[in-house]
């Protein structure tokens, strides 16, 4: 009896960083601008964000960029996240009109901004355009991750 509590024991400890690596995936996203250089359609919902305890992982296309929590200074939502992320993209050296053409756009939908501490120390920011039915869950996910709050949280 005692041989397989420790042998469920063992398998259940084993099992736990493999769930826990895995992460909560989103795949309803848009990349409407910021300070990473991706190529994506903006009418095309083909952004993927997978937050895990180790890391954020975008997928933009081909394009895959990876972000420790630890590097993230900010967490905003709705227009706030548009003011502040367009503020980083217009502070930034690495500004494209590519970045530029998702931040001119204003209009009423679940924008999640991102704004972090790159390895070199330069500011970067990433606004994303979260579905109605899955935005609570992101921020959520990422206020739990980085251990910043939302600004201006639904």
């Amino acid at each position: 009896m005692r041989r397989t509590v420790a042998a469920l024991l063992v398998f259940w400890l084993a099992s736990q960083p493999c769930l826990a690596a895995e992460g909560n995936t989103w795949n309803k996203l848009r990349y409407s601008g910021g300070t990473v250089e991706a190529k994506v359609n903006p009418f095309d919902w083909n952004t993927t964000l997978t937050v895990m305890p180790d890391g954020l992982r975008f997928v933009f296309g081909r394009k895959t960029f990876r972000l420790a929590p630890s590097a993230v200074t900010a967490l905003s939502y709705g227009q706030e996240a548009h003011r502040r992320v367009a503020d980083m993209v217009a502070l930034s050296l690495v500004a494209t009109p590519l970045a530029l053409f998702g931040i001119l756009h204003q209009s009423k939908t679940h924008f999640v901004g991102i704004e972090y501490r790159t390895d070199d120390g330069k500011a970067g920011g990433l606004l994303l355009e979260a579905d109605k039915n899955n935005y609570r869950a992101i921020l959520r996910a990422l206020e739990t991750v980085t251990g910043k709050p939302v600004k201006n949280a639904p």
